[in-house]
């Protein structure tokens, strides 16, 4: 804001400068080189900001940006679909586990996303200290068919 605020008050100074020794040279056999060194001037104030603007700017690292190898949108569509869906899944049998008294660790969902985008869940790997117990709950929330895996401790 304020080199926004410095530059008008430059162009305004220079502007006014250059009316005021306009008219003082008005008469004079030098007016037109001096009009055309105050133009100058002025068109120098106006684009000094724009000049520091640039050679201030710097494009940001590209490198930073965590990027997902994909050939067409369906497919980062997909990838992002599994990404949340295998953590949202994760989230809800955390809550189930939390709600039985069960002490865990962590919990890995593994889902499959047929090409119609219908889910089937293929694996959860869950570390906790009673493994017996969460495998029965997680069975019973998603179904006796589900393999539950037991993680490294």
């Amino acid at each position: 804001m304020d080199g926004i605020k410095s530059a008008v008050m430059a162009v305004c100074a220079v502007s006014a400068a250059r009316c005021v020794i306009g008219s003082i040279v008005s008469a004079s056999k030098l007016k037109n080189q001096v009009m055309s060194l105050l133009n100058l001037l002025l068109a120098f104030v106006m684009t000094a900001p724009f000049a520091q603007g640039f050679v201030n700017f710097t494009m940001p690292d590209i490198s930073s940006f965590e990027t997902i190898e994909a050939e067409y949108p369906g497919d980062l569509y997909s990838e992002a679909l599994k990404t949340e869906t295998e953590a949202n899944i994760s989230d809800v049998l955390g809550q189930q586990l939390t709600a039985a008294g069960i002490n865990y660790a962590s919990i890995v969902t593994d889902v499959n996303i047929s090409a119609d985008y219908s889910i089937s869940i293929s694996s959860v790997t869950v570390t906790a200290e009673d493994f017996e117990a969460a495998a029965l709950i997680i069975k019973s929330c998603l179904g006796v068919e589900t393999e539950v895996i037991k993680g490294a401790d």
